[in-house]
């Protein structure tokens, strides 16, 4: 089905709010026909960014501005409550309904642009893309350095598929490749330097639709061409697949199937689950940043650093404190920081780079109960964590821990994602900045 071919399931509502535009003066020196061989200068526009934030009590997707903490746009949203991610480029806002079988893009406004002899900044209004993707069942979203991908589930009458996408593309309206699959499964793709790594099921197994092995394709114009499907198994592969610099981790009901990104061939090992699991656990999500060498696995409430590479201690726990739970855990923009958001309402930062040392435990709130709602998102223009609570968004310095501000939303929220222009030389992190669960 074309990904345009529904009927636009969003209405934009007009709503009066400030907007920081870059001047006119800036916009002038750009524009018109100038005959000025002079280079221009980089047009920079100083924002912290926006949060893309989905109001429960009125079912609209907003768009708030950090700068000023105004909402500078809101559209309406029909159906289930949509999880909210940053594209690659964290200029849009990707808002998944699994239930409604739909995937949408808002424009956050903020993007830079290559003017050839300068880069231009731009602020503009928020706005929603009249891209849609229509397949069965979009469930996982990853996104890498320069494109994402969304791994549709299917069902029983529709195969699994997957679409990548670019800022670039979205710009345009469409979308890069897409690879139909064999048969349904609850499955999860990666796009890592032009390939494809996407789970496989076997039209066989019908006791379950979690996939138990791995295909590679590289990307040939905008078609997916098979390379290998790994030998090495992966039983029960469960939505956990994170990537940094050197390797791909993918969770298995057994272990951690490892492909290294380095070597010829991109060949795979497979790494035990750590001793003293409880029997039947497993290493269920994975976390990763480009610019840390480890994978951090986690199992239930546990938490482990995977040293694919090392000869002698591939796991090592992460201590959260006796009788603590995660709400929510991450990597900061350039992996400075790996922060879990305990259920007692403490913040852990953690320094990878040192061991991975506990840096410092911030007191953010009293302990959240079970109708709190709870999700974080990391600034790629600061060290900046937000913590979204109910009505509220928490700013938090992740250098030290510090509580820069409390923004009062007026409204129940239950997902964020930032927006914004990155600091230079930003590699965009993994695509789980924070925990999102799901049904399925």
């Amino acid at each position: 089905m074309s990904d345009q071919s529904q009927p636009f399931p969003f209405r934009i509502r007009p709503l009066a709010a400030s907007l920081m535009i870059a001047s006119a003066t800036l916009l002038a020196a750009c524009g018109g026909n100038s005959s000025s061989d002079e280079p221009h200068e980089y047009t920079d526009i100083d924002t912290a960014g926006r949060l893309a934030l989905f109001d429960t009590d009125a079912s609209q997707l907003k768009i708030l501005d950090l700068d000023n903490s105004e909402i500078l746009a809101a559209m309406a949203v029909d159906g289930e409550a949509p999880r909210l991610y940053a594209s690659p480029g964290n200029r849009y806002a990707v808002a998944i309904q699994r239930g409604e079988d739909l995937v949408s893009f808002v424009d956050g406004g903020l993007y830079t642009e290559d003017h050839g002899d300068h880069m231009h900044d731009y602020a503009e209004t928020p706005s929603m893309l009249s891209l849609t993707l229509n397949d069965h069942k979009p469930t996982h979203y990853s996104a890498g350095e320069s494109q994402g991908a969304v791994f549709f589930d299917g069902g029983e009458a529709a195969t699994s598929k997957v679409t990548v996408f670019s800022d670039a593309t979205l710009g345009s309206g469409s979308t890069l490749a897409s690879l139909p699959l064999e048969n349904n499964m609850h499955g999860v793709a990666k796009m890592i330097d032009g390939h494809l790594f996407v789970t496989y099921r076997d039209s066989s197994v019908t006791d379950t639709t979690l996939p138990a092995a791995v295909e590679r394709y590289h990307l040939d114009g905008s078609e997916f061409e098979f390379e290998e499907r790994y030998t090495e198994a992966c039983p029960r592969l469960h939505d956990a697949a994170a990537a940094n610099a050197h390797s791909l981790g993918l969770g298995c009901s057994d272990g951690v199937l490892v492909i290294d990104l380095h070597e010829t061939g991109y060949p795979a090992t497979k790494l035990d689950n750590p001793e003293g699991l409880a029997e039947g656990a497993r290493i269920g999500t994975l976390v990763a940043n480009h610019d840390v060498e480890e994978l951090v696995g986690i199992a239930g409430d546990r938490l482990f650093v995977i040293h694919p590479e090392s000869a002698t201690e591939v796991y090592h726990e992460l201590e959260l404190g006796e009788g603590v739970g995660r709400l929510a855990q991450g990597f900061t923009t350039h992996g400075e920081v790996f922060y879990v958001l305990g259920d007692d309402g403490g913040l852990r930062l953690f320094n990878p780079a040192h061991d991975w040392e506990l840096i410092t435990t911030a007191e953010l709130m009293d302990a959240p109960g079970d109708e709190d709602t709870l999700s974080a998102t990391v600034s790629a223009a600061q060290e900046r964590l937000f913590v979204l609570h109910n009505q509220s968004v928490i700013d938090v310095d992740t250098s030290d821990g510090e509580i820069v501000r409390t923004i009062d939303l007026g409204f129940s929220a239950s997902a964020i994602a930032w927006l914004g222009l990155a600091e230079a030389g930003h590699d965009h992190g993994d695509e789980h900045d924070h925990e999102e669960e799901h049904s399925h």
